[in-house]
């Protein structure tokens, strides 16, 4: 179980601040390709480029199909939507990763907490609490010298990581009370200084940490600065229920009017109360996608997740999970679950994932809000882009997907053990707006017009006769919404999702 803890700290810590390796040579490309943009941007639109050019010209559904000659690469789009929005000009914006204005929070906690909400001071955290602690961490430390499916490298890290925390928790024995000083105080919704720990040290940010007198409602908040290693999130959790963390959901245009009937409330009336927040808080946000979504309990006892039985599950889905995207001057922007970042890793790169905005609706209202990454507009470069056509889109649509599909497929194959396979299928196509970095060092860049092709994606994995140790075959699919090619529709260039440009 200490493992368990070490690694979601450091896991943690590493989402807050992940490296990531940058050489010059490609520093110098990323910012010539802002600048290109931003050149592109100031130019008066070619005939035929505006806008309003495009959506005069673009057809209403699209159609591909794609197989690559050794059937291992499926590409198919079957009269798939395209989405342009409503208005005459598209625009590019100077973004940056944002904070959470004090207005904003206050409005949400209004909104949740309308009668008020607590916080707590002191701290339950007694000598004899550290003393069981200390025990249990020794305790740990003996059975991983014991374990022989470690590895001596992970048995000494292990080791040395639980140690750490025995030294740790020394030192705050020092200070900690005798009896627990603990105590429920009401807490208006004013941001407090809130220290976190990062792999770079110690920061302080802004920060309010709020629940019900019953503490069944949460609400967390964290507004960080511009230089900070941090990056500002809000979440609302309502906990005695089921629990959503991590869990994944099938696209509820999938799923069937039973299994949305098992849910205990429909689509659009749970709808109604994601439309219902966003508008009374004054949200810039719009409904992308919905998923229907499992939920899950969890049996009071210490024994780990999984064999033990641990995560007990209902027989059918729980509640509606919406994907919200931020709506700029009522142009959408890109929405991805990815959370992937570059492989070659230094202590030069910041994570800067792209927003996310998800709201879990059950039968009796909202029971989880996240917001992470938001993005904040800082100042208009063009209110009137040229972009490239649809036909020309999907033109590089066409060429691009079968090769980055096949670069995926050449970094999952292990042809001595399995058979590996790849099919995307298209689901959504939408012109509106993505954001890309100035740099892996910096949290700022560019909103800028995108053709977005969003679908499933999934790589199934065939073991061969004897192999695979025991191993069933499996299919992996990426969690909606998975972004299968994002075109620049400035100059017709490949974004890439998880580095950011």
């Amino acid at each position: 179980m200490k493992q368990k803890i070490v690694c979601l700290l450091a896991a943690a810590a590493c989402f807050l601040m992940t490296a990531c390796e940058k050489t010059p040579d490609k520093s110098l490309v990323t910012q010539k390709n802002i600048d290109r943009l931003e050149e592109a941007a100031k130019e008066k639109p070619e005939d035929g480029s505006t806008l309003k050019d495009i959506i005069e010209t673009t057809t209403d559904t699209y159609s591909f199909n794609y197989e690559s000659d050794d059937k291992k690469i499926k590409i198919t789009a079957d009269n798939v939507q395209v989405t342009l929005p409503t208005k005459d000009t598209i625009p590019m914006y100077h973004v940056k990763c944002g904070g959470i204005s004090q207005e904003v929070t206050d409005k949400v906690y209004d909104y949740f907490f309308p009668d008020g909400a607590y916080s707590t001071t002191g701290t339950d955290v007694t000598k004899e609490a550290l003393d069981k602690e200390i025990m249990s961490l020794k305790q740990y430390i003996a059975t991983v010298k014991d374990d022989t499916q470690m590895s001596e490298e992970e048995r000494e890290e292990t080791i040395q990581q639980n140690e750490d925390l025995i030294q740790k928790c020394e030192e705050d024995k020092k200070t900690a009370p005798d009896e627990s000083t603990l105590k429920t105080v009401p807490k208006d919704s004013t941001y407090v200084d809130q220290e976190w720990q990062t792999l770079g040290g110690t920061e302080m940010v802004k920060g309010l940490t709020v629940s019900s007198e019953d503490s069944k409602r949460s609400l967390n908040v964290v507004s960080a600065d511009d230089d900070s290693s941090m990056t500002s999130f809000l979440r609302y959790s309502v906990t005695g229920g089921y629990n959503y963390s991590g869990q994944q959901g099938d696209p509820a245009r999938s799923c069937s009017d039973e299994e949305k009937q098992q849910i205990g409330i429909s689509e659009e009336d749970a709808r109604k109360y994601v439309d219902d927040f966003v508008q009374k808080t004054g949200m810039d946000w719009k409904i992308h996608d919905t998923l229907c979504i499992r939920g899950f309990t969890v049996k009071e006892n210490e024994d780990t997740y999984g064999d033990s039985g641990d995560m007990i599950y209902p027989e059918h889905d729980t509640a509606y999970k919406f994907i919200l995207a931020h709506s700029v001057d009522g142009i959408q922007s890109a929405v991805t679950s990815s959370a992937y970042v570059p492989d070659e890793c230094d202590d030069t790169y910041i994570t800067w994932l792209y927003e996310q905005i998800s709201v879990v609706v059950e039968p009796d209202g909202i029971v989880d809000l996240e917001w992470e990454y938001p993005i904040e507009v800082e100042d208009s470069l063009s209110d009137n882009v040229g972009i490239i056509s649809f036909d020309q889109a999907k033109d590089i649509f066409e060429q691009m997907m079968p090769l980055t599909t096949k670069g995926d497929l050449e970094e999952w194959s292990d042809d001595e053990n399995s058979q590996v396979s790849i099919t995307a299928d298209v689901s959504d196509i939408r012109l509106g707006l993505m954001r890309v970095r100035s740099s892996g060092t910096e949290k700022s860049g560019l909103l800028t017009p995108v053709w977005i092709f969003y679908g499933d994606y999934t790589q199934s994995v065939h073991f061969l006769p004897g192999k695979g140790d025991g191993q069933e075959d499996y299919d992996n699919t990426q969690e909606q919404p998975w972004i299968l090619l994002a075109v620049n529709a400035v100059d017709g260039s490949v974004i890439d999702v998880t580095a950011g440009y």
